[in-house]
């Protein structure tokens, strides 16, 4: 039986291959590993946030914007698979990306309510738990 292919965003992909990469010095792998955590901070406010607190026009430009920044990831990415640029220009840009990564959603004040269980996979009947 074939295996159903996995969708990860783009910068998802870059920063486990940047991740994964055999060699790659600590402090980037520790960027990569916050560039994780952001990508997916920012998944999860596009659906518990942005698709109910902002309009159409407005996600989309937040989005776009996001989109702009995963494409400059994929270019660092691809520079440095090439051997265009070296170790510590990676990092420094890398470590931008990360940044702006970090701040892109905007963090409510206050106590969050958790919308964790409303992603939660619904185990149906014959399935083990």
């Amino acid at each position: 039986m074939a295996e159903k292919a996995v969708r990860n965003s783009a910068s998802l992909n870059v920063f486990l291959a940047v991740a994964a990469h055999p060699g790659m010095p600590f402090g980037i792998v520790e960027l990569a590993g916050r560039g994780i955590t952001a990508d997916a901070a920012a998944s999860r406010w596009v659906l518990e946030v942005g698709k109910l607190s902002l309009d159409g026009f407005a996600l989309a430009d937040k989005l776009i914007d996001f989109g702009e920044r995963e494409h400059h990831l994929v270019g660092l990415w691809q520079e440095s698979r090439a051997g265009e640029i070296g170790v510590v220009t990676f990092e420094s840009r890398l470590a931008e990306i990360v940044a702006a990564t970090e701040t892109w959603a905007p963090v409510p004040e206050g106590p969050v309510e958790d919308f964790s269980g409303r992603l939660r996979r619904v185990l149906g009947p014959g399935t083990d738990g």
